[in-house]
């Protein structure tokens, strides 16, 4: 019985570990979800608890941060099905004026997209990740986290020249 203790706590250096190397990635990639940090840090937190009560059960294939963006894009999904209003308004505390104005346009913007599209282009662009892995933790296949993302940044286009900008894009007299 004395080597279960030592395999729970090799378990609980493991997790720790975990915990310490991707909280605050997966705090980002929450809050850049769902706009409101008190929220973010709730998912967040609620991300690690269902890996923790779940890791018996992970099997290691793959990369274990892609298995905690899936987690935590369940959890971002499940805040938005409770259809809880997100409040743009809230930014972080850091930069000029112009540049939390230009932030909070494109935070709008981006949560105007369909739920697939918004997520993969906040994996890209906010979290900074591969195809392969957007494609991993979405479980679809690079080819269409490609598409998403070519697609939404069309959307976001759109948007600029319409409603959320000057609709002067592209015009030269």
């Amino acid at each position: 019985k004395g080597s279960g203790t030592a395999e729970r706590n090799g378990g609980d250096f493991v997790l720790e570990r975990t915990i310490r190397k991707y909280y605050d990635e997966i705090f980002l990639y929450c809050y850049h979800r769902v706009g409101n940090r008190a929220a973010a840090e709730d998912l967040c937190q609620d991300t690690f608890v269902s890996f923790i009560e779940h890791y018996a059960e992970y099997r290691h294939i793959g990369k274990m941060k892609n298995y905690l963006y899936t987690i935590a894009g369940n959890k971002c999904r499940d805040f938005y099905r409770k259809k809880v209003p997100i409040p743009v308004e809230e930014l972080p505390e850091q930069g000029t004026g112009e540049s939390l104005e230009e932030l909070a346009v494109v935070r709008q913007m981006v949560s105007g997209l369909p739920d697939e599209l918004r997520e993969a282009v906040v994996l890209r662009y906010f979290q900074n990740l591969k195809y392969t892995d957007i494609a991993s933790i979405l479980g679809i296949s690079p080819s269409l986290a490609k598409y998403r993302v070519k697609r939404a940044l069309g959307q976001l286009s759109e948007m600029e020249g319409g409603a959320y900008g000057t609709g002067q894009k592209g015009e030269r007299h």
